[in-house]
């Protein structure tokens, strides 16, 4: 039987009981039906480490006692960035969960000028609370313990100078082949793509001023979800650990 992981904000410490919240409390006890005793994972999110934990309950509340931690071992060895214009919300979730799923390190989002409904400044804070349950979720199904970082910005421009990744790769369909052009060792590469209908011409060229080289994954058009999930894929079979 596969042991429930659970994500915590809090610092967690080897011998100390913790109190879970309300919604966490509810998903152990009600809905996994679980009994004091039950053994279950925590992560916080920000260590490479499992922390081993007993459920136990005090009336209503529930509790776990934290009994060991251990070393992560399904992060992978490849630090990966996703930039992508931002698409419509059920595409953009999608992204975020399979890549979170693949191991990718940093997400980031970007009003790109075919974006369908561009993010607004007050829409802000609620979409990134959004987005990192989507990718916390996709961790604690998945067996990773760090949380992708998860950023927007305002333009294209702002992305690319946020990214430090000197390994850049630029989806396009009159690019060369991905697969011909990844030769270890790389230890971190970075992928931009576009919303629903693309990049326009002065994204792309943008992009190729700023190092992105332009590669395509095939004949067929993938949907912007798919496409970032399939290059992240193929990225982590030849450099990463999906072998």
């Amino acid at each position: 039987m596969r042991i429930p992981r659970v994500h915590v904000g809090a610092e967690l410490v080897v011998g100390e009981v913790l109190a879970l919240d309300k919604a966490q409390g509810h998903y152990l006890k009600s809905v996994l039906r679980l009994k004091p005793g039950a053994a279950f994972i925590l992560f916080n999110g920000r260590d490479a480490i499992d922390y081993r934990a007993t459920l136990t309950f005090d009336g209503k509340k529930v509790n776990a006692r934290i009994e060991s931690a251990i070393p992560v071992i399904a992060e992978s060895r490849l630090n990966s960035e996703i930039i992508q214009g931002l698409g419509r919300t059920d595409h953009t979730d999608w992204t975020i969960q399979k890549t979170t799923e693949l191991g990718v390190n940093k997400i980031s989002l970007f009003n790109a000028d075919r974006t369908q409904s561009p993010l607004k400044p007050a829409q802000l804070e609620k979409k990134l609370a959004h987005w990192q349950g989507v990718a916390i979720s996709a961790c604690e199904q998945s067996g990773r313990a760090l949380v992708p970082a998860i950023s927007f910005y305002s333009h294209l421009q702002q992305a690319l100078a946020a990214s430090t990744i000197e390994f850049k790769l630029l989806l396009d369909f009159d690019g060369g082949s991905l697969v011909s052009i990844l030769q270890p060792p790389r230890m971190a590469v970075s992928i931009l793509l576009g919303p629903e209908g693309g990049l326009n011409p002065t994204e792309i060229e943008l992009a190729k001023t700023t190092g992105f080289m332009p590669v395509k994954l095939g004949p067929r058009v993938l949907r912007t979800e798919t496409a970032a999930t399939a290059a992240l894929a193929v990225v982590q079979t030849t450099l990463g650990d999906l072998n």
